[in-house]
This record gives C-alpha cells, sequence and structure tokens, in this order.
C-alpha cells in the first residue's frame, strides 16, 4: 500500500471537474423548483427535507451522488453540510452529501450552498481520483484513517485519536492540501499567505484544525504545505497572474516542497 499512495502522490490528482459541474447544474435546477415551492406552498418557510426531494428528481443523469438530511443539532452552528466519498466492489464510486436542516432553515441561499457544496465536493472527487489510481485490487484491502480511527475509539480512544488518525491519512492529506491552496487563493496576498502559512493561521480554518492536532513541525504538517504550494501553483496560473511573479513565487517555496 505505501508503494501504491506513492504512484498517487507523484500525480497529484485534481478534483473531477465534469461531476463538480454536474453537482452545479443540479443545485441550479433544484433552486429554481424548490425556490418557487417555499414561495408558493411553504409561506415563505425553509424546509430542506423538500430540498433534497428537489435536489434527487434534478440529478437527471443519475450521478453517483445522494443527498440526505440530518435534523440533529451540529457543534458548529455555521456548518452547513457534510460529505463523504466511498467506494463498494458492488457499486463503485459514490459520494453522500448530507445537509445539516436546523443550521441552513431561514438561511438557505443558492449562491451560499454552491460555495460550501461545490468546494466540499471538489475534496471528495479528489478521492474519486484516487480510487481509480488504486483500481479494485487497492480499495479491497484499503483502510482510511477515518476507518481505521472509529475501530480506535470503539476501542476506547478518544475524539481527539479518531482526529490524528483521520487527519493523518496521506489521502487527506492531499485532499485538504487542496482546500488549504484554495483558501490561501482567496486571499489578498496569496503569494505571502504561502510563505508564512503559520502567521495567517487564524484565517485558514484547514491549517487550523492540523494545528490542532499536529506539531507545525510534523511530518503531516509538512506534507500539508508541499501539497498545498503546489496546488496553489497552479490555481495561480488559471489566475494567469504575471510570469516573472510567478516563477518568483515558484523559488520561494522551493524550501516548502523539498
Amino acid at each position: 500500500m505505501k508503494g501504491e499512495f506513492k504512484r498517487i502522490a507523484e500525480a497529484r490528482l485534481a478534483p473531477d471537474k465534469d461531476f463538480i459541474q454536474g453537482l452545479d447544474d443540479i443545485l441550479k435546477g433544484a433552486d429554481a423548483d424548490y425556490e418557487e415551492w417555499v414561495q408558493e406552498e411553504n409561506n415563505g418557510r425553509d424546509d430542506i427535507e423538500e430540498l433534497i426531494d428537489f435536489l434527487d428528481a434534478n440529478n437527471m443523469n443519475e450521478m453517483p451522488i445522494a443527498f440526505h438530511c440530518n435534523n440533529e443539532e451540529r457543534a458548529d452552528p455555521n456548518e452547513w453540510a457534510s460529505a463523504v466519498a466511498d467506494w463498494t466492489s458492488d457499486g463503485g464510486k459514490h459520494v453522500d452529501v448530507i445537509l445539516h436542516a436546523r443550521n441552513i432553515e431561514s438561511y438557505y441561499n443558492l449562491e451560499d450552498m454552491r460555495e460550501v457544496l461545490l468546494k466540499m465536493i471538489a475534496h471528495e472527487t479528489i478521492h474519486f481520483n484516487q480510487y481509480d489510481h488504486m483500481g479494485k485490487e487497492g480499495m479491497a484491502s484499503y483502510k482510511s484513517g477515518h476507518q481505521k480511527g472509529t475501530e480506535l475509539k470503539a476501542k476506547g480512544g478518544t475524539e481527539r485519536d479518531w482526529m490524528r488518525s483521520y487527519l493523518r491519512d496521506k489521502h487527506e492529506i492531499m485532499a485538504y492540501g487542496r482546500d488549504l491552496a484554495v483558501d490561501i487563493a482567496d486571499m489578498k496576498n496569496p503569494q505571502e499567505v504561502m510563505r508564512n502559512v503559520e502567521g495567517f493561521k487564524n484565517e485558514l480554518p484547514v491549517y487550523q484544525r492540523y494545528r490542532h492536532i499536529f506539531d507545525k513541525n510534523a511530518p503531516q504538517i509538512k506534507a500539508l504545505l508541499k501539497y498545498a504550494s503546489q496546488y496553489l501553483t497552479d490555481l495561480l496560473k488559471e489566475k494567469e497572474i504575471d510570469d516573472a511573479e510567478l516563477n518568483e513565487f515558484k523559488e520561494s517555496i522551493k524550501r516548502i516542497i523539498k
């Protein structure tokens, strides 16, 4: 399995743009139907279980995605959704999206929902591509950090033990590295931030999450920053920044990606 991950890591896998576009089409179609229903049949009140029905109905291409409604309270009142990518021998790869109703109701709007879910699905489709690289044989014997942490917790481990197991999974480090790069790319001076991520910790939830578990010099932090710097380079290219500025940035982060 170590050799298998090395092959995946060297590829630095990208999100599945077609899948993300498909989800975006579902969100836009469902929003139009849902908003009409809210105004005409539900007195302007949100009902996330109804939104789920509209999302399912707009999955016209039968993408391997399922939407679920959670009515339980979440620790974070700003958490609108969760997502989990998975693979089974009979069904292949698929993703479950859970909408947290209590946090969304009265606040739902398409713009915020798209921002939350499209970023989340970008993360999950990196896992899709990891699964493709591993193939059926690799996936049959693969146990994720999430699974290992759950087993550890069942034997008396703490929530922190679970989180450590989950975040140290090399598949997650790659996907979270991309998430971190996206957050940095949206900041005012992304190159400066990437060169001093520790100094901007409080503005970077992904990095903050990792630092809550790992020391700043831990191998997991170094791997996270390496991926982030590489993904950020790709994102800056997409923004078509000046070649000289991009080259200067590449040189300045060599110490990060060694």
